[in-house]
């Protein structure tokens, strides 16, 4: 009897396993409508395990809150058990999950395989500590716009600009840009030579890094203050200010001014953005006259190229695996089907990111975006944001020290002073060398 009532319990639990489907929760995020194939193709990913045998379901939750609610809510539904499996999240929120324990190394997980055909860039910027923790989907690229109309002014020909200026900044020195912007200035062509965001942000970091800096201790993890290059940083900024170059107020500009400045062609060089703008340059009217900017005249009026170095720095966002969940591989399967390099393709075309496979530049869909294309050869030359649990308090130090640089309020001698002093009060373990 008792062997009849365990068989009847074995088949039972098989018929029970094999009729119903696992539910698997997960979360993304978006600014607005555009990445919302974030979430859909988790829910693609889902439909293709079915039709392969595997019974699985998942609910997906889309959220247009703010970075910092949305990171709110799922330290709150972590605390109480009640989070999802899968979270979508940028890289620099990485490091802190992983020291919090919240999210699990993927590493034995995912193909290894799937992973060789990812940007190596893409897979550094979800590494913590030499563990992979997120499968990244999407890389925001940062990089150097210029005015080609500019450029023509002043006497040279479009192969003259592209072997000047050439997508991937081989060759190209801070120094010429600098160059290129006195003249054109000198000339009356432009009212400033360069212009960058008025908030904290990977650029002011890109310039560290264009003078040798290190950032992170990669074996102790631990947050590095490269004094020589941070100190070239703040000069660099002084000197174009000093110089005309760059508006002192700079910090105090609104987002929309810098954007109309950049698209009437007031500036020869845009080094705060990042490739996306190419879009909201086309979707946003700041242009004056022609309001929205059509793909046309942005290829006859503007350039791109990574920072010289080059050292371009690139954001990704991505897919992880929060530890609370129940079925870590059956989530793993969801991530490795939602990164097929069509899904992906159509995730950069849809959101203008760039891609992080090797293969979405197979894509037909994929060929045809031109400005894709270029994006792709930026990230070739990239290099990850620097990622570090308390890195947001430094970008904050430093940014704070570039605008009393620019006012005039500090030398660059006294800022780093401050960044030194105030990084060791309010962030741990940090190496100045």
């Amino acid at each position: 009897m008792k062997r009849f009532v365990l068989l009847l319990l074995i088949f039972l639990i098989a018929i029970s396993s094999s009729a119903f489907p696992v539910f698997l929760k997960a979360v993304t995020i978006g600014p607005g409508p555009v990445p919302i194939t974030r979430a859909k193709n988790l829910e693609i990913a889902a439909e293709r395990l079915r039709e392969k045998g595997i019974d699985v379901e998942i609910d997906v939750t889309f959220s247009r809150e703010k970075f910092t609610e949305y990171r709110k809510v799922f330290a709150l539904r972590y605390k109480t058990g009640q989070v999802e499996d899968i979270h979508s999240e940028d890289s620099g929120i990485i490091p802190e999950y992983a020291e919090n324990g919240q999210i699990i190394p993927l590493d034995d997980l995912i193909s290894k395989d799937l992973l060789k055909d990812f940007y190596p860039v893409a897979l550094q910027c979800m590494t913590w500590k030499g563990k992979l923790y997120a499968l990244p989907i999407e890389l925001v690229v940062y990089n150097i716009f210029y005015r080609k109309d500019v450029l023509r002014k002043m006497g040279y020909t479009d192969e003259e600009i592209e072997k000047m200026l050439p997508v991937d900044a081989h060759g190209v020195s801070l120094y010429e840009l600098i160059d290129l912007a006195k003249r054109a200035k000198e000339m009356g062509l432009v009212e400033w030579g360069f212009l960058h965001r008025p908030s904290p942000g990977g650029y002011f970091h890109m310039i560290t890094a264009m003078f040798g800096g290190e950032f992170v201790d990669e074996k102790t993890g631990k947050l590095i203050i490269d004094t020589d290059a941070l100190l070239k940083n703040f000069k660099f900024h002084r000197y174009l200010v000093e110089n005309g170059l760059l508006p002192k107020d700079m910090t105090s500009w609104s987002w929309k001014t810098i954007h109309k400045y950049i698209v009437e062609g007031k500036t020869l060089f845009w080094i705060g953005g990042h490739t996306g703008q190419w879009r909201e340059w086309q979707m946003v009217p700041y242009h004056e006259t022609l309001g929205k900017l059509t793909e046309e005249y942005l290829w006859k009026n503007m350039g791109i190229m990574a920072f010289p170095g080059p050292t371009s720095f690139v954001v990704a966002h991505g897919y992880t695996i929060v530890s609370r969940t129940k079925h870590k591989e059956l989530a793993a399967k969801v991530l490795e089907e939602a990164v097929a390099p069509n899904l992906l393709a159509k995730h950069c075309i849809t959101t203008f990111r760039g891609p992080v496979r090797k293969s979405v530049l197979e894509d037909p869909e994929f060929k045809k975006e031109k400005y894709l294309v270029l994006v792709s050869k930026i990230i070739e030359v990239a290099r990850p944001f620097p990622s570090h649990p308390e890195f947001s308090k430094y970008n904050s130090l430093i940014y704070d020290a570039i605008s009393g640089i620019e006012t005039g309020k500090l030398t660059p001698e006294e800022a780093l002073e401050f960044v030194i002093k105030r990084a060791k009060a309010e962030i741990k373990d940090v190496i100045v060398k």
